[in-house]
């Protein structure tokens, strides 16, 4: 039994190196959705609240950003974000309410 189980894991080890690595890189099909984030933020002001989106940047390469909120649907707005940075931009400012969903697309 014992030797069953060590040829096992020998054969197991043996099929983990002969497989080539697989990276998310090899796949030039692969969309950089996996690497950021989009998030909302209510920023209390004097007059209201602010709708701030901010976009976070995991990725390896800069990332050109559409970013809109379900209160303010259009236009899109247009954001660059460096490689390992963090961008933000006001879609409204002064709105008496701090709730609201923010979306992005990045390419």
């Amino acid at each position: 039994m014992r030797r069953q189980v060590r040829h096992f894991f020998f054969a197991l080890c043996a099929l983990g190196f002969a497989l080539p690595a697989s990276s998310q890189n090899d796949d030039p099909d692969a969309r950089p959705r996996d690497c950021y984030s989009v998030r909302g933020e209510a920023q209390y002001r004097a007059l209201g609240y602010n709708h701030v989106v901010i976009v976070t940047n995991r990725c390896k390469t800069d990332l050109k950003c559409k970013v809109w909120t379900d209160v303010d649907p259009k236009p899109k707005i247009a954001v660059n974000v460096k490689a390992g940075k963090t961008a933000e931009t006001t879609t409204r400012i002064g709105s008496p309410a701090y709730s609201f969903t923010a979306y992005g697309e990045c390419e």
